[in-house]
């Protein structure tokens, strides 16, 4: 056969390894695919002017006429589809470019109603009417197996009383998590940056993208610090967190240090860029998973750091907590359940040590994607611990929450909220407040 004919032998090949580049599952994304269908078209188109090719040079052995001409042409598609190799191969180097270097990015955002009858002396009137809640960006950047990172930026709108933040009834945006971290082995990677404070269950499961979690609203005590969160529920410093295996069982651990909170205008703040008069605070977090009984955890956590205040002649307050808290979670039920004691120590004055507590507890069961669930929750603060008297969310006060949860997919969700509170210490001479608040919310994820 002429040398042109032996050239289909190497076509071949290259057609099976064009096949292969362009299996459905290399093209990873809808853009891709369509440009590498296109360039099979394109194949298919000169396989079949190299079958009409090679029919011609049959025709031409037969007539005995010189092969030259034919073996020029033979090669010219050769080329040509040696630059369509070249092209699906740029492709699948550049979609393994993209996974390496990509930005995944996620969502979070909600819109609602809700009513509240509040009325008193220190939080004002609750809030009425239609709102818009976070506009939540969750980014997850790539920098290889051990290099991680985690930022989450938070589009929020202000709320209209006493506990609102500097820009009430606007947009404000939060740099909520911003940590670079390392994995050193599967059972310790390390973080530093500002990420929430891993005390309890809930703070470090549920972030601000409200769709994650059953309830609209956080345990009260436990809420953002610009929300009237008691606790500063992020951190700025370094973590270790990890989980080892114990016997068939998971021992999980979180250990942490970073810059305190300092109480500014009745509001905890986490001092992100540090201060002159540096103080720290660290805490751990000890975990466990019973081999048996893979959806329970139970652990231990504690929190220690030197808080002061901007009062006129300053507070410094040794905040001590030590809990324990239990989770159960399946497909069906969860229950939800974490204790505070408080034993802070006053620093700068004679009151000595206060003894204060919080907890919550909540259930929830799954009736094929409707979820009730119901909430008590409740705190004894006292007064004349300079760390809660700060603050103006301070205050002791306890919660019954009922609720309803409907799944519309597994990236959207309808929920429906009643409470009733109970706010104490609202000061000499005044009365307890109790009061009733309805929501319903509409959350998504991305």
């Amino acid at each position: 056969m002429l040398p042109a004919l032996s050239k289909s032998g190497s076509l071949a090949s290259v057609v099976a390894l064009l096949a292969l580049l362009t299996s459905p599952a290399m093209a990873a994304d809808t853009a891709e695919s369509a440009r590498i269908r296109d360039l099979e078209q394109k194949l298919e188109h000169s396989m079949k002017m190299i079958e009409n090719l090679a029919s011609k040079v049959q025709q031409l052995e037969q007539a005995k006429t010189t092969p030259v001409a034919v073996a020029a042409v033979a090669s010219s598609q050769d080329a040509r589809i040696d630059d369509l190799q070249k092209q699906v191969s740029d492709i699948t180097s550049a979609r393994s470019r993209a996974s390496d270097d990509g930005l995944p990015i996620h969502g979070f955002t909600d819109v609602g109603a809700g009513r509240s009858t509040q009325d008193n002396a220190v939080y004002g009137k609750g809030a009425k009417g239609f709102a818009v809640g976070n506009f939540d960006l969750y980014l997850t950047p790539q920098f290889g197996d051990r290099v991680k990172a985690l930022v989450e930026l938070n589009f929020e709108i202000g709320t209209p009383d006493s506990l609102a933040t500097p820009q009430a009834s606007g947009v404000g945006v939060d740099l909520e998590r911003l940590q670079l971290g390392y994995t050193f082995a599967d059972s310790a990677t390390g973080w530093l940056g500002r990420f929430h404070t891993p005390y309890g269950y809930w703070n470090n499961a549920f972030h601000h993208g409200a769709q994650i979690q059953t309830a609209i609203m956080r345990p009260r005590f436990l809420d953002f610090e610009d929300k009237g969160g008691i606790l500063p529920a992020h951190t700025t410093g370094a973590w270790l967190a990890g989980t080892i295996p114990l016997v068939g069982n998971k021992l999980g651990y979180d250990v942490y240090a970073g810059n305190a909170p300092q109480i500014i205008g009745s509001t905890l703040d986490m001092k992100m860029a540090g201060d002159f008069s540096h103080s720290t605070s660290t805490g751990f977090n000890v975990s466990f998973i019973p081999g048996d009984m893979p959806d329970l955890k139970v652990g231990l956590h504690g929190l220690r750091g030197l808080v002061h205040d901007d009062a006129t002649t300053r507070n410094v307050t040794r905040l001590n907590m030590f809990g324990g808290y239990g989770v159960y979670n399946n497909d069906l039920l969860e229950v939800l359940t974490e204790y505070y004691y408080f034993r802070n120590e006053d620093i700068s004055g004679s009151t000595g040590k206060h003894g204060s507590s919080a907890w919550f507890a909540q259930a929830g069961y799954n009736l094929s994607g409707f979820t009730p669930y119901v909430r008590q929750e409740k705190t004894t603060l006292d007064q004349t611990d300079n760390y809660f008297a700060g603050q103006t969310s301070g205050r002791s006060y306890q919660r019954s929450v009922l609720g309803i949860r409907y799944d519309l997919n597994l990236k959207a969700a309808v929920k429906f909220e009643i409470n009733h509170t109970k706010q104490n210490d609202l000061g000499i001479g005044v009365s307890a407040d109790g009061y009733n608040e309805s929501r319903v919310q509409y959350a998504v994820r991305f």
